[in-house]
């Protein structure tokens, strides 16, 4: 029997089920018990349901799930009354209510309990979400969670009775079984009113892969301009880290083990995810990035190590995340393989769901392997889960499922190179294909970003690419983890919590504030949903924190609402700001999905300096803390920063706001919780600090020079300090005091002789206490340098060398007397030639960031510098360009499998050069400037589809300018139109009248210009999805297939033009490609015509007509952009009226 019956009988509103703000007359207090659940936001007391619809029933016979509502933060006496009256808690949901599981009696009878605001049912529409109610016949994956109370059988029976199939279970957690099953879309309706039945939820089916450099931008280790240079070793031998006896799982597509700089990193795995031979590129990117060796020594052209982790010293555990991720408690199962085979912690550039799935079955599977990654061994064995973000481009809430997991590491992306792998001054902005959050339910994600666009690392075959995704990011914070996790083993003996390797990571982020979010929009300060906490600081977690930071992981436990615990704290460097960081492993969420907030303990972080108290979250417009504001009910992550300097001696306190749910599953009873807190910048016992300015200095010997020792005070620390300063390069050092009671400044001074090498050397000073014994060193670099520079000796291109390449690549002979230099390139052999000059190379290569004129002459010189000043130039070199063809392939496939070798194979047949161009699988994709340097562009997707195939918004807006201004496109894509469906760009650029999707053309017949080929056989090496594609009315075919039209050709007047393929290139055979090939050369070579811009319809005038074009779309970035900036302004519009008349 299933009714929906209100056990409030004096409310007389009727209310329609929607979600709504507050009501007139409804105050603020009202609002605060708001729940929200099947997507509908609601006050339940003000709520009652008159004619019930068949989502809003539930059970009246027996027990089921119920709802209680308490007046405020709970206290474990009303729950200790609220089982009494026979009601058992099952999951905490915000606001002060639990879903229970009792007979409807008993949910009647808990009105009349103290401190009970409301109590009713569970009704069967809470349990699936609306986008899944009016599903088809058509049978899908689905698994739902199941209450333990419910006899299982019976429930599994009556899945049955719908017409489930293929049901599989396993159990989750004390609480819930998961059952996986093929039904009915339209059966969930009756799965909702199965008593017991918790949630119904189809499995995703967009979830999957997400797709030395960028080692020396987590370490800090760029110039002024935001650039990386080499010595990342170097660096890892100052922090005393490699990752060495850590173990980090790569959960992904598999890694090839056998790779060069990846040999001996894998240790044996025993379990069902186990990668064994499986390899992928993607895996093995990742894998590389947390912990190749560099063994091999390959660098790029720059002088980086190619195959180089965050953590050279580090373990890894090769495991694949599918099939096993959609088995009843999979994700689970994939962290239980990781930890029982050793691993402290797993990279994750993948997701079941690539859309925002709010807080559902799978990512709390991940929240509770979090806390407890081996439920079959005692206790709670702790893992830590770093993850990628979705590449969701951007937007609001673009992120995928598990993102929203409470307490794991979310990584969302910035920017490292472009796409030919030159380096990005933009290091610290977001890059355009990371997602942003935040949460459905309004929590703050991601937690922290790092590089991922483009990252250059290992692939299969001991080779090296770039790739670009949040996929990307996410193994570098991985092999922070790592890092970190071997500095605090040695330095305290003791494993770190989760809670606190996420803390000691996002109190040293880097506050990206001023730069770019994925939308190129204005990034503010942290705490937000584009950056999270900032960016990964390697430098400031694990070299300048190193004696300045204390940890507090779990030093209490909290029991109750209003339990506290707190501690007082003094700055090392009061002329430094102190940051505070509070981070909690949340109990488990609800696992309903969508926007049904999932937080449960709630505990606040409070820092207060004399009358002045700081909250948790509370940012001032600087992006330091701001006194007052009210605290974060919903984050299990808050921070206080005291800046830009220290205000002196703090109180940190660590408050249970509202204590609900068991936080420590199987230890104490069944409310309670932990925490970490992450000081950095602090003492919290008297002591003293050690610390030079500045911290590197360049000198031309001979000379002297002086830095500032600082012996800070913390505490009221008031021992003797001695001091002494070391060094055996040959520099004298001496200090103005040697005995000092701190707090006090010292002079160091510095004397370098003529005698003094070239290059960095380090200056140690010491500083003992011989009263307790305690020590702390510091240390100043000097470069030094004995005199100008030599001439450099050139060596690519040689003098007079012929063929160069139109992007080519520079190199000189290295010189231990050089620390930078400068390159001039010319059309002359003078300086008045001059059309490149870059200065500060900091490595003897240089990879040219422009295209040269094919068949030219140019010419180059060099000149060294350090602290004495410039070199003299070398002689100028020249040589000549290339006449051949430089073509841009666009690699937009998924690389599973990657066909990039086969179009390679083409171009080189056709004797061309190429550059490659990678979206990684995402869509960023190449920009008007980047596409300008060619005349052909071949675009291709090979077996990619969901999202990304072909050029999303933006590619087809430079690709449209590129064309306009006389470039050829072909672009071979089975599901570019499945992705994308018919834009704009495909009607009036591709020529596209109509398509039908995923025909299985299995012949080509070729057309127009390609009519030579006939008909040519397809032979696909992934499925077949190739569409039907017509031709619009000013196009023509490019080719027929035997279920229809199969591809089209457009000329535009102005000298451009497209050939799109609704089937792969390359799955014609090898010499129907080459004649293809060589048609399309002389396609794009017979276009003589001069470019006219201004014509935008492509009618060879540029009218009226074109005037009308641009305003119709005037202050977008699509359309008529006459000068190709990505505006629609007035710049286009007076080019229009300066073109007018007839085309040339």
């Amino acid at each position: 029997m299933f009714k929906y019956i209100s056990s409030i009988t004096v409310v007389v509103l009727a209310v329609v089920a929607s979600s709504f703000a507050a009501k007139p007359g409804q105050n603020a207090s009202q609002r605060a018990y708001e729940l929200t659940l099947g997507e509908e936001t609601f006050d339940p007391r003000l709520q009652v349901i008159v004619s019930p619809t068949e989502w809003e029933v539930a059970s009246q016979e027996g027990n089921d799930l119920r709802l209680v509502q308490f007046d405020g933060p709970i206290q474990e006496s009303w729950i200790d009354a609220m089982q009494n009256a026979g009601m058992t808690p099952v999951q905490y949901i915000h606001p002060f209510t639990y879903i229970t599981w009792s007979e409807p009696g008993a949910r009647d009878a808990a009105n009349s309990l103290p401190n009970v605001r409301w109590s009713g049912d569970f009704l069967n529409g809470y349990r699936v979400l609306p986008k899944w109610r009016n599903l088809t016949a058509r049978p899908i994956d689905s698994k739902v969670m199941v209450y333990k109370g419910v006899e299982l059988e019976g429930v599994l029976e009556q899945l049955q009775n719908v017409g489930a199939t293929r049901i599989d279970h396993h159990g989750l957690d004390e609480r819930f079984e998961i059952v996986s099953f093929v039904a009915p879309g339209n059966s969930y309706l009756a799965i909702s009113t199965i008593p017991g039945v918790f949630t119904v939820q189809p499995k995703p089916t967009d979830g999957g892969l997400r797709s030395e450099m960028s080692n020396q931008v987590n370490a800090g280790n760029v110039d002024a301009g935001g650039m990386a240079f080499p010595g990342y070793e170097a660096w890892l031998n100052v922090a005393g880290v490699t990752g060495d006896g850590v173990i980090v799982a790569i959960v992904d597509g598999g890694s090839d083990e056998g790779h060069a700089d990846l040999a001996g990193q894998f240790v044996a795995c025993d379990g069902q995810s186990c990668g064994g031979g499986t390899s992928s590129s993607h895996g093995t990117h990742c894998a590389g990035t947390v912990g190749a060796t560099g063994a091999s020594g390959s660098t790029d052209s720059s002088g980086f190590l190619q195959g180089q982790g965050v953590a050279p010293g580090v373990s890894l555990l090769d495991q694949v995340y599918s099939p096993i991720f959609q088995q009843p408690g999979g994700m689970t199962q994939l962290m239980v393989d990781s930890y029982q085979n050793g691993a402290i912690a797993s990279s994750n550039s993948w997701g079941p769901a690539g859309s925002p799935q709010g807080y559902d079955i799978d990512t709390l599977e991940v929240d509770i392997a979090v806390r407890d990654a081996d439920p079959d061994t005692e206790g709670n064995q702790q893992f830590t889960y770093v993850l990628a973000i979705m590449n969701g481009n951007g937007g609001t809430s673009s992120q995928g499922s598990p993102d929203e997991a409470k307490n794991i590491i979310t990584v969302g992306s910035t920017k490292m190179r472009d796409s030919s792998g030159n380096q990005y001054a933009e290091i610290n902005d977001i890059s355009s294909n990371s997602a942003h959050g935040p949460c459905l339910d309004g929590r703050t994600i991601p937690h922290i970003v790092a590089p991922g666009c483009q990252t250059l690392s290992t692939v299969p075959g001991s080779s090296y690419s770039l790739m670009c995704g949040t996929s990307m990011a996410c193994p570098q914070v991985a092999g922070g983890v790592a890092l970190f996790v071997e500095q605090y083993r040695n330095t305290l003996g003791e494993e770190p919590t989760p809670a606190l390797i996420k803390g000691a990571l996002t109190v040293s982020a880097i506050d990206l504030s001023g730069n770019d979010d994925a939308d190129g929009g204005y990034l503010g300060h942290p705490f937000d949903s584009k950056q999270g906490w900032g960016r990964m600081d390697l430098q400031s977690t694990l070299v300048d924190g190193n004696g300045l930071t204390r940890y507090f992981d779990a030093p209490t436990v909290l029991e109750q609402t209003g339990d506290q615990w707190s501690v007082t704290v003094s700055p090392v460097d009061a002329s430094q700001p102190m940051r505070v960081m509070l981070v909690w492993t949340d109990a488990l969420g609800h696992g309903l999905g969508g926007s049904t907030p999932a937080w449960n303990n709630d505990l606040d972080l409070t820092v207060s300096t004399g009358l002045t108290t700081y909250r948790g979250n509370n940012f001032g417009s600087q992006g330091w803390s701001s006194s007052g504001g009210s605290a974060d009910a919903q984050n299990n992550t808050e921070g206080v920063f005291l800046g830009p300097v220290t205000p002196g001696q703090a109180t940190i306190t660590v408050t249970a706001a509202n204590l609900n749910s068991d936080g420590i599953p199987g230890i104490g009873d069944g409310i309670d919780q932990d925490f970490s807190v992450v000081c950095y910048n602090c003492a919290s016992e008297p002591d003293f600090s050690l610390a030079i300015e500045p911290s590197s200095i360049e000198v031309c010997a001979p000379t002297s020079a002086d830095a500032t020792v600082s012996i800070g005070q913390a505490m009221g620390y008031e021992e003797q300090v001695i001091l002494s300063a070391q060094t055996d390069s040959g520099i004298v050092a001496s200090l103005s005091s040697y005995a000092v009671i701190p707090p006090e400044e010292v002079t160091l001074t510095l004397d370098v002789n003529e005698f003094v090498s070239d290059g960095e050397h380090e200056i140690l000073v010491v500083g003992i206490a011989p009263a307790d014994g305690t020590m702390h060193e510091a240390v100043v670099r000097v470069f030094v340098s004995s005199g100008v520079p030599s001439v450099v000796t050139q060596l690519q291109p040689s003098n007079n060398a012929t063929d160069i390449s139109v992007v080519p690549n520079f190199s000189w002979a290295d010189s231990a007397s050089a620390l930078s230099w400068q390159l001039q390139l010319s059309t002359t052999n003078s300086a008045g030639g001059v059309i490149h000059d870059a200065s500060s190379i900091e490595e003897p290569v240089y990879a040219l960031p422009l295209f040269l004129e094919s068949n030219t002459p140019y010419f180059w010189r060099v000149r060294a510098s350090n602290n004495c000043g410039e070199g003299n130039w070398s002689s100028w070199w020249t040589f000549r360009t290339t006449d051949a063809m430089t073509v841009l392939l666009v690699d937009d496939d998924d690389n599973e499998p990657d066909v990039r070798a086969e179009y390679i194979a083409m171009v080189e047949a056709a004797g061309l050069l190429y550059e490659i161009y990678d979206t990684n699988n995402s869509n960023t994709e190449p920009t008007i400037e980047e596409l300008q340097g060619y005349s052909l562009v071949i675009w291709f997707t090979g077996d990619e589809w969901g999202g990304f195939a072909g050029p999303g918004s933006a590619g087809e807006a430079a690709l449209a300018t590129f064309i306009n201004y006389g470039g050829h496109l072909v672009l071979s894509s089975q599901d570019y139109l499945y992705d994308n469906g018919l834009t704009d760009f495909g009607t009036n650029y591709l020529g596209i009248g109509s398509f039908q999707s995923d025909v299985a053309q299995t012949t080509a017949t070729g057309m127009s210009i390609f009519e030579d080929l006939g008909s040519v056989n397809l032979s696909y090496s992934y499925t077949n999805y190739s569409d039907e594609v017509s031709a619009s009315s000013n196009a023509l075919l490019s080719f027929s297939g035997n279920q229809g039209d199969a591809g089209t050709h457009l000329d535009t007047v102005h000298g451009g033009g497209a050939v799109f393929l609704g089937f792969p290139l390359e799955a014609m055979d090898v010499s129907s490609q080459q004649l293809f090939m060589s048609d399309v050369l002389e396609w794009s070579a017979g276009d003589t015509t001069e470019p006219c811009p201004g014509d935008c319809n492509g009618d060879g005038f540029v009218n009226v007509s074109d005037l009308l074009a641009i305003i119709e779309v005037w202050g977008s970035d699509s359309g008529c952009d006459v000068n190709g900036d990505g505006n629609i302004d007035v710049v286009d519009l007076l080019a229009v009226v300066g073109s007018w008349g007839a085309c040339p």
